[in-house]
């Protein structure tokens, strides 16, 4: 019933987090892609995401920034440069056509070999109906891409390559030890609005201060990126918990 409230989309499960002060502090302010509201934001953080509300693999994403002359509009490998936030707002709104839209503030990633990553951490029901972390693997953007997600060209790695410039070998296990924590409170919290979900897929970015940050949960993860990486164990278990 809460689902119905909410709404099984970013901007729903978003509200949703956003009613546990814990899980709120590392949420990135999201709004709907009003004229409004983005330029309030743009103002405020420099760089937005405008994401479509429904949509997986990062399809339909463009990045707003400002520029020394202008404003920078980039989707997929492409940018347009505008001289006026009208004038880059009034382009969006064409290629978005009538679909909803939302704006999120830009959350300057980690990056290795100078292109940003995040994490993908899935979280599944075990077999004793307990919520367990099962897989954590990095996503690195494909080269002058402004997402990470594997199907738009994303590469997947092993977490600990990603994080060695930045966390100490001896740091590494707590550090993920809390990205893990973090999994499991939010779909815990998660599965009391939309109980139907047997697993989670969760979008954590880190920013220079080594700070989480939950870009998006997935109640439909994709299983089979994990298949990708040359260690299969993660992905073994995943499968054998989703039977």
């Amino acid at each position: 019933m809460m689902g119905l409230v909410y709404g099984n989309n970013k901007l729903g499960k978003y509200r949703a987090l956003l009613k546990r002060r814990e899980l709120a502090v590392h949420l990135p302010p999201t709004k709907r892609a009003e004229k409004a509201n983005v330029r309030s934001m743009l103002a405020a953080y420099g760089e937005v995401y405008l994401k479509p509300n429904l949509g997986t693999g990062g399809f339909g994403i463009y990045k707003l920034s400002r520029a020394a002359r202008g404003y920078r509009l980039q989707g997929g490998t492409e940018s347009r440069t505008f001289k006026s936030f009208d004038g880059a707002y009034a382009h969006f709104a064409r290629v978005a056509r009538k679909k909803t839209y939302l704006v999120q503030k830009g959350i300057p990633l980690l990056r290795y070999q100078d292109r940003p990553f995040d994490l993908r951490i899935m979280v599944q029901r075990s077999p004793s109906r307990k919520w367990e972390v099962t897989g954590m693997m990095g996503r690195l953007a494909r080269p002058h891409k402004v997402v990470t997600n594997y199907h738009n060209g994303g590469r997947p790695m092993p977490v600990n390559d990603l994080v060695a410039p930045y966390i100490p070998r001896a740091k590494q296990g707590p550090y993920m030890g809390r990205l893990k924590a973090l999994a499991l409170r939010t779909s815990g919290h998660l599965s009391g609005i939309f109980p139907r979900f047997r697993a989670y897929g969760l979008d954590i970015g880190m920013d220079k201060g080594m700070k989480p940050w939950i870009i998006e949960v997935n109640t439909k993860p994709d299983k089979y990126i994990f298949k990708a990486l040359a260690d299969k164990r993660m992905f073994r278990k995943i499968m054998r918990y989703a039977r």
